[in-house]
């Protein structure tokens, strides 16, 4: 029990302290000084650090999850409030997967398969007109390694699924026109972070 009050209260420092990173480079991208999502990202912060804490307590998978979903919080703000993903996160989310499979996985082939398939996925969509980013692309090549093959693959799925779930509800509900822009990288953050909980 004192260890999920203590879990509470790192995750909203932590909350606190991406809200500022948010603010930050929202603020560098728009030169407005527009504010982030505050309250949202506390309690994104509390239900995400909970959760990874229930399923694997205090343990290197534990760390990387952290790290990764981390991440992933601060650039689906980023990509919902100016349609960007920032070079410099994902090459921190690279960085931080290869670490941490060193660690955690015995096949770093796995690894690198794991970015393969992401990133190459990806690729062959976006030559879909409109279909997918470039810096959708980069994003999944980075988690590619925090996930290796297989979670990453579900990932992909769990994305798309939840991204068509969403905008036809939006679309259809009339919060969004059908040829409106909705941006991919929280979606993928969201089916990476349900493939680690799932499939780790």
């Amino acid at each position: 029990m004192y260890m999920y009050i203590f879990i509470l209260i790192v995750s909203l420092i932590i909350g606190k302290v991406l809200n500022k990173i948010i603010d930050n480079i929202s603020n560098s991208i728009s030169k407005c000084n527009k504010k982030a999502f505050g309250t949202y990202i506390h309690i994104i912060c509390v239900a995400v650090f909970e959760i990874l804490f229930f399923k694997f307590g205090l343990t290197i998978i534990f760390s990387k999850a952290i790290a990764m979903t981390t991440i992933l919080i601060i650039i689906s703000f980023v990509d919902l409030q100016h349609r960007i993903i920032p070079d410099f996160i994902v090459a921190a989310a690279l960085v931080m997967g290869i670490v941490f499979s060193l660690f955690v996985r015995t096949s770093f082939l796995d690894t690198i398969l794991g970015m393969i398939a992401g990133g190459g996925i990806l690729l062959l969509l976006s030559f879909i007109p409109n279909a997918m980013g470039g810096g959708d692309i980069k994003l999944m090549f980075a988690i590619g390694a925090f996930l290796g093959l297989n979670k990453t693959l579900w990932a992909l799925l769990l994305a798309f699924l939840l991204a068509s779930i969403i905008s036809l509800g939006l679309i259809f509900s009339k919060i969004k026109d059908a040829k409106d822009y909705i941006p991919f990288g929280p979606f993928l953050a969201l089916g990476s972070f349900i493939s680690i909980i799932i499939f780790e």
